[in-house]
């Protein structure tokens, strides 16, 4: 099992975010989930739906749950985000790529054109976001099982 800190940033300015970039797409499941992975980041498109849950489970704590990667699941708190059984194995390993390196790892938000307004992607990236745009928050533990 991999385990380790992320240094977490929220933007500046409600609604803010620098664009994820270029990438590629693992998939989208049934639950409207979509994987992006590029060199040095990896992020989860989220349907709005999951938005407000995930805000509950991760700003309104002083020290936010662990975010879990589980074979079929990402649980974060109460919170429970299916993986898709197709693509299940490589959802983990572009995690675990990400993870398996001494540099730092950085969580914060970010948006693309092809994903709709008002979509949020979650970026877990060796490279720190634009100080412009955003602040580091704290830190939050991920474990890949």
């Amino acid at each position: 099992m991999l385990e380790r800190d992320l240094k977490r940033y929220a933007a500046y300015f409600r609604g803010w975010c620098q664009a994820f970039g270029e990438h590629e797409s693992i998939y989208r499941d049934d639950n409207g989930v979509n994987w992006l992975t590029a060199e040095h980041q990896v992020g989860l498109v989220l349907p709005k739906t999951i938005i407000k849950p995930l805000y509950r489970e991760v700003l309104l704590h002083k020290r936010p749950p662990p975010l879990t990667f589980h074979r079929r699941s990402v649980e974060i708190g109460s919170l429970v985000i299916g993986i898709g059984k197709k693509y299940q194995k490589q959802a983990r390993s572009a995690m675990g790529h990400l993870l398996d390196h001494d540099e730092d790892v950085h969580v914060f938000l970010t948006s693309h054109l092809l994903y709709g307004e008002g979509s949020k992607i979650i970026t877990f990236s060796n490279r720190k976001p634009l100080a412009i745009i955003y602040k580091e928050i704290g830190t939050m533990r991920i474990r890949v099982k």
